[in-house]
């Protein structure tokens, strides 16, 4: 049997194939966001709307389209945290990176991702969500260092005063 895209080492028929289908339910909020990682793996575009929350559900519809123009391929997901988001908790959230190539470039995603339990079921709120800053200029070059008084190299005269070479004396 093939393993899950997730990352969960479960088979996949065993891991989030039941949610994707309908036939169960996430009981956590890092169920939901393995199903819709292996949702984007698989391009399953219905799910991944199906599983957004209602008043965002139009905006995700719109983001298949650029999604599926996209030529991402999905590589690995990695959860690094998770805050709340149990079977008995009615929010929380999931960090995680995903690892992907674009036009055979590697690439990762790192999200802070949002869940709320709307009528017992899991869903994701992309406005509630947070992407690391991107930096909006190049970074800063570090200073130049100024000395105040001139190298001494290897072969000059040491400063002390002892007439032999400093890489001999004192450096």
């Amino acid at each position: 049997m093939k393993d899950c895209p997730c990352g969960s080492n479960f088979p996949f028929t065993d891991c989030c194939a039941p949610l994707i289908r309908g036939t169960g339910f996430p009981d956590t909020a890092e169920d939901l966001m393995r199903s819709r990682y292996t949702a984007f793996t698989q391009k399953n575009w219905e799910y991944l709307v199906i599983t957004s929350h209602p008043e965002e559900k139009k905006e995700m519809a719109k983001l298949e389209e650029d999604l599926i123009r996209d030529g991402v391929v999905w590589k690995r997901l990695e959860i690094m945290d998770t805050r709340a988001g149990g079977q008995d908790d009615s929010e929380g959230q999931v960090d995680f990176v995903a690892h992907y190539t674009r036009e055979g470039v590697e690439q990762t995603l790192r999200e802070s991702s949002q869940f709320y339990k709307i009528n017992g079921r899991w869903v994701y709120s992309r406005k509630d969500s947070t992407l690391p800053p991107v930096p909006s200029s190049p970074r800063k070059k570090p200073k130049t260092f100024v000395r105040d008084e001139a190298k001494i190299g290897r072969n000059d005269l040491c400063p002390c005063g002892s007439g032999k070479k400093y890489k001999k004396c004192c450096g």
